[in-house]
């Protein structure tokens, strides 16, 4: 089966979740088989990070395996993997595919895919005859749409996505409360969506490396702290952790510190502010025991981006992992944690639940005082911090990128099966 991807998100120098997720689970189907071919495309003036790839006589027994071509004697066992990239600007991109449906996503070759693969919602033309497969990582920006800016509400407003979901063969989701969502807002049929979760890189595990101490040192970690992974963005609820470390520290006077790694994401502002604030008692929660106010800044610290590789360390490095995001469709930063052996605080709604499966402290992201609570609840036994480990690492044992690749190759073929019916 020839397979189309789009692979327009990959060209962003820093990778996002989804660009996490579709780079993982396409080196797994990469190396899944060699019944398949794949073809990824790209776009804009910058080229996609998956380099393109011109299989002829030269390029015998090289294939792409995770961004990377490489020589391998046993290859055959590798899918055949090709790139295409159109050097149009993106820009110009979405407004003539929003104006005149052009160019086609499956046009841009001369051979016709089987199947056309989206990995996220996009401005995407594809032709009628050639049936796709979308995958919806959450509905955020559509059941919380004050937590985006305005120029993100009109994205997803012009890139259409009702009429994508409506006529994709196949909608892949990564937990079953996001595809409840998907049919509970777009009434698409049950059947056609897919619940597929996230793997698992391997290098997230508990045994320490000797590049941890490096980790550690380069940025300059303090010897006991929380730790945040994500974008800062509204959704995240950062301003609730503060707050909720801010109430910690003031109750108990603990010297615990907080550790934010993550760029700054739209709506940013409020949590600018927290951060810079004098530590304070959190609206609505119980007096704390009276403590001198402390600058926030010499107990938060932000790191901004940090690579991927760097994040394990980061991970086995925390004393504990909190993640009172207001709305996931997957969570995969708590499944890292989780497989890195390090307790996890996240919140009780939607996908997260589902995830951590009892291996989770979980709590009311809108109640600051929760989230207190929870902190004091781990930090105070020692018991209840190994208890949290072990089932982390039990829970993250059932998640693979392998799996997900099998998967996602069923849903293909199911796919263009029912095209053939």
């Amino acid at each position: 089966m020839r397979i189309l991807v789009d692979v327009r998100h990959l060209s962003d120098a820093h990778k996002t979740g989804v660009g996490e997720y579709t780079s993982e689970l396409l080196r797994a189907l990469f190396a899944s088989g060699t019944e398949d071919e794949y073809e990824l495309v790209s776009t804009g003036i910058t080229q996609s990070l998956l380099p393109t790839l011109s299989v002829g006589s030269n390029d015998v027994g090289k294939r792409i395996v995770g961004g990377e071509v490489v020589d391998r004697p046993n290859y055959q066992r590798l899918a055949l993997v090709v790139g295409t990239h159109l050097r149009l600007p993106n820009k110009l991109l979405k407004l003539t595919t929003l104006a005149a449906g052009w160019p086609k996503l499956d046009r841009i070759e001369k051979t016709t895919p089987d199947l056309v693969w989206l990995p996220n919602l996009n401005f995407t033309a594809i032709s009628p005859s050639v049936p796709y497969a979308l995958t919806i990582h959450d509905l955020s920006w559509k059941i919380f749409p004050e937590f985006f800016s305005w120029k993100m509400r009109l994205w997803h407003a012009l890139s259409q996505p009702d009429r994508l979901v409506r006529n994709a063969a196949a909608i892949i989701v990564p937990s079953t409360a996001t595809k409840e969502d998907v049919v509970r807002f777009f009434g698409k049929d049950a059947s056609k969506v897919h619940v597929i979760p996230h793997g698992i890189d391997r290098a997230f595990s508990p045994t320490f490396t000797a590049q941890d101490h490096g980790v550690r040192s380069r940025h300059k970690l303090p010897r006991r702290f929380v730790l945040f992974v994500g974008t800062l963005e509204p959704r995240k609820n950062v301003v609730a952790l503060i707050d909720a470390m801010d109430a910690y520290r003031r109750e108990t006077g603990d010297d615990l510190h907080l550790v934010l790694a993550g760029g700054w994401g739209w709506k940013s502002g409020a949590i600018r502010e927290a951060l810079k604030a004098t530590g304070r008692k959190a609206e609505g929660t119980t007096p704390y025991r009276l403590r001198p106010s402390t600058l926030r800044s010499s107990w938060i610290h932000h790191l901004g981006y940090v690579p991927s590789a760097d994040r394990p360390a980061l991970y086995r490095a925390a004393t504990a992992f909190a993640w009172p995001s207001v709305y996931e469709g997957f969570g995969l930063p708590v499944l890292e944690a989780m497989a890195s052996g390090t307790p996890v605080i996240t919140s009780h709604t939607s996908s997260l639940p589902e995830l951590t499966n009892g291996a989770a402290i979980l709590v009311n992201p809108f109640r600051t005082e929760e989230i207190a609570m929870a902190l004091r609840e781990l930090m105070s036994s020692e018991a209840l911090r190994e208890r949290l480990r072990r089932k982390g690492l039990e829970r993250a044992r059932e998640f693979s990128w392998e799996k997900a690749a099998q998967r996602t190759r069923e849903v293909f073929r199911s796919a263009t099966d029912d095209r053939d019916a």
